[in-house]
């Protein structure tokens, strides 16, 4: 038989299956990039990628920018000043602290990469180091013209430059990286904006078809080389969509990363995605929760769960370059005949415009200084707005909202990392424990989830208890030995590292510490802890090693050189002890246990003046910090 002629066959089984077979979910394909779908679909592609999430991240250039950087952006906790600005076309974010007769005592400038953000809402801004991506903490709110702190960053939890993008981040807001294997946050490459084949599955398949000449009449059969969307089940469409406008608190499935999702999936086959629910909140949601908002709909209801994302949207389109009418077309689709009832005044206010009423933008729970609309189509209460702000909220649990039967194992991480990620209430953590007791202990994930709750609630004594009844030597040579995109076991190795130190077993930790690192060679929080646990062991120059390693990886990781300083110190080179605490005050002016330390070394050196000056830095910040204030006395008693 002939190559078309099994296609034609093939075609005629699978179009049997409502889902669609096709082939990238059973055979291994590479993604090609969108300048390969342009050459043959250039209409698509140029429309495309003038949408919100062609647009998703660009290069930091005036030309992507929608930010008006005529102000700075001061943080009353720390005492910063943050000055966006342009040079040539290069963007820069400078943080200064000016003393009390306007003397700059601390200036720090970083270059910025990449604007995240297609300019509907906000911009934001990342930089890169040594491949290593953090977010600067400045963004642009479009729709309010202000810039102000990222979300996350207000309320005295301003993290500075230290804010890792991570996979789950970068994964959604961009066409798939080149992500480093056992790190946090680095990458090799960085493609700009949400591509083709993030909706269409990777390309080379299709590519090669193509080449060889073996062309579909997609009019008459699906062309299974490439996934078209509108030929998927609503269920998956809508899990298509999910992948990203479902955001929350996302629980990988054992073994899987933020990369294995392809469309035509069940979103569930990689992740759930939980929510907290809580009692009148009707009219809370985030930001990018627009499919599980839609799901609350009457309409979707009504439609047996018939309706789905592309119902209304082009994908292909932005919602800015649509006709006039088009959305009160696609609800006239199914309300054919619908007499609005609404009062003429208040319909021409709005332009007869079905949305305006049915779907108003308003503000969400997550993102400051923004509005957007709201995904959950409603019939209007007349001349009435709910405000639920000061009404008490009852948590009602946390609800998987792609999966109606998640389980333990996974119920169990959506309780924890809502507890360390989001809210640390501790009925989280009681919630975790009720399913805790039916996950066995000697495996992978078993020991994950153990020690990540028992971690948590800082029992120590009881992580060290369990990993005695194992058997060190198990975990470290049977259990915790795996690598993936999550670091799962590294974590694991590592938090039970810092149970160990907890309880001054330096040796113990120090294996621990050493597996963290084996899994997980970039994520330098591990590196840094096994270099402590090197010193502390006297194996200095292995120590030394590592801080430089870190170093060398990022040269703006303040931990590494305090800590150098440190060791320094602590075998007498006082020359390079001042000169890793000075290097670490300059990225972090209020770096702690480095202002103690550096006091202590000045007082050795009996130079009280500059020893006051540290202290009373510390003190600005923490009034009641007991080293500061015993050396601030013994000070004031020369």
């Amino acid at each position: 038989m002939k190559y078309s002629q099994i296609y034609i066959f093939c075609c005629i089984l699978l179009s049997c299956n409502n889902n669609q077979e096709y082939w990238v979910l059973n055979r291994e394909a590479d993604y090609v990039g969108m300048n390969q779908c342009a050459a043959c679909h250039q209409d698509h592609y140029t429309n495309f990628i003038n949408t919100g999430m062609g647009k998703s991240i660009r290069p930091a250039l005036p030309k992507y920018s929608s930010s008006d950087f005529t102000s700075q952006l001061y943080d009353s906790i720390l005492n910063f000043v943050y000055h966006p600005h342009w040079i040539s076309d290069s963007l820069y974010v400078t943080e200064y602290k000016l003393s009390s007769n306007n003397d700059t005592i601390h200036s720090l400038n970083y270059s910025i990469d990449y604007i995240v953000g297609s300019g509907h809402h906000t911009n934001s801004h990342l930089y890169l180091n040594n491949g290593y991506l953090y977010q600067a903490p400045v963004t642009y709110y479009t729709q309010d013209s202000i810039l102000d702190f990222p979300p996350g960053f207000e309320n005295n939890k301003n993290s500075r430059f230290s804010r890792k993008m991570g996979l789950e981040c970068i994964a959604c807001h961009n066409a798939y990286p080149d992500f480093v294997l056992g790190s946090e946050n680095k990458y090799t490459a960085m493609p700009t904006g949400i591509d083709c084949e993030r909706c269409h599955g990777p390309g080379e398949l299709h590519v090669e078809k193509i080449k060889n000449g073996n062309l579909t009449d997609t009019a008459k059969y699906p062309d299974h080389s490439i996934v078209n969307p509108a030929n998927l089940s609503v269920e998956l469409q809508n899990d298509l969509c999910a992948r990203c406008h479902l955001q929350g608190n996302a629980v990988l499935k054992p073994n899987k990363s933020f990369f294995d999702f392809l469309p035509g999936m069940r979103l569930s086959d990689v992740m759930d995605v939980y929510l907290p629910r809580y009692s009148n909140s009707d009219n809370d949601f985030i930001m990018a929760s627009h499919v599980d908002r839609m799901k609350l709909s009457a309409c979707y209801i009504e439609s047996k769960e018939q309706l789905s994302c592309v119902s209304c949207h082009n994908p292909h389109l932005s919602v800015h370059k649509v006709p006039d009418n088009f959305f009160n077309s696609k609800c006239l689709d199914c309300h054919i005949n619908h007499d609005c009832k609404e009062e003429t005044d208040r319909k021409l206010e709005v332009d007869n415009d079905c949305v305006s009423c049915h779907m108003p933008k308003s503000t969400t729970t997550d993102i400051p200084h923004v509005k957007i609309t709201d995904h959950k189509i409603v019939i209007p209460i007349k001349d009435t707005i709910v405000n639920t702000d000061n009404l008490n909220k009852e948590f009602l649990g946390l609800e998987c909202v792609n999966n109606k039967f998640p389980n333990n194992l996974s119920v169990i991480q959506g309780y924890l990392q809502q507890y360390e990620r989001f809210n640390p209430h501790p009925f989280y953590l009681d919630s975790a424990a009720n399913y805790l007791s039916k996950i066995q202990l000697d495996t992978s994930q078993g020991i994950y989830v153990h020690i990540y709750y028992l971690f948590l609630k800082k029992s120590y004594h009881t992580i060290i208890e369990k990993v005695k009844k194992i058997g060190l030597d198990v975990l470290l040579n049977d259990i915790l030995i795996h690598r993936d995109y999550s670091n799962k076991d590294a974590w694991t190795s590592y938090r039970i590292g810092e149970s160990f130190i907890n309880e001054n077993d330096i040796e113990s930790s120090f294996l621990f510490y050493q597996q963290a690192v084996k899994l997980a060679p970039y994520n330098l929080e591990f590196r840094n802890k096994y270099a402590i646990s090197l010193f502390k062991m006297g194996r200095i120059e292995f120590a030394i090693d590592e801080f430089n390693f870190i170093i060398n990886e990022d040269n703006k990781f303040a931990l590494a050189y305090a800590n150098l300083g440190f060791l320094y110190f602590s075998i007498g080179d006082y020359p390079k002890a001042f000169n890793y605490y000075n290097l670490t005050l300059k990225l972090d002016p209020y770096h702690k246990k480095t202002l103690i330390n550096k006091a202590q070394l000045l007082l050795f050196e009996n130079k009280q003046k500059d020893a006051f000056i540290c202290l009373k830095l510390l003190l600005e910040q923490d009034p009641d910090h007991q080293e500061a204030l015993i050396l601030l006395e013994q000070i004031n008693e020369i």
